[in-house]
């Protein structure tokens, strides 16, 4: 009698297990039109903007995401599977706070950056994904503006970074 049981209670656990777990997989899981793409090269973005130096730092910071993600790895463009080509379209400012005593002096801001990319297949120069991703940043502004918005390029640039990497790996949007 407990022989019994204890059958149908493994036969029943095994069953709960593999029901509970069947939406689910191990590993990567691309987007349908970056299945087959295991390598990936990233040259460096175009800067479409008149803020200097931002190209590099966003092209690093996408490097850098892609390589803690793991889904692609790194290539350079003669044997790489596909292409990863950016373009920062624009760095926009927005005043969120003004100082009390003079509404045109900002005490915090936001900056956010519009970035148009396309992943195009080596072989047949097929583009087999595009998009855009507005990342966004706040900073408090000190009595250096210039300095307070150099230090929110990068962290716009590495959560610019995250989204992408979120979209070409994961499917995320």
């Amino acid at each position: 009698m407990t022989r019994h049981f204890v059958r149908i209670s493994l036969v029943a656990a095994v069953a709960v297990l593999f029901s509970s777990c069947a939406g689910y997989r191990i590993g990567p899981i691309k987007p349908e039109a970056l299945a087959n793409v295991q390598t990936l090269a990233v040259p460096l973005v175009k800067n479409d903007t008149l803020e200097p130096r931002v190209a590099p730092l966003v092209t690093n910071a996408i490097i850098s995401q892609m390589e803690q993600d793991g889904s692609y790895k790194l290539a350079d463009l003669n044997t790489a599977d596909a292409v990863l080509q950016g373009r920062i379209v624009d760095i926009e400012r927005r005043q969120l706070r003004s100082a009390r005593d003079n509404q045109l002096r900002s005490r915090e801001l936001n900056l956010r950056m519009h970035f148009d990319y396309e992943i195009i297949d080596q072989a047949s120069r097929a583009v087999l994904k595009r998009g855009t991703i507005y990342s966004d940043t706040n900073v408090f502004v000190t009595s250096n503006y210039q300095t307070a918005e150099r230090q929110a390029i990068p962290e716009a640039s590495r959560q610019l970074a995250i989204d992408l990497i979120s979209q070409i790996s994961e499917g995320y949007n």
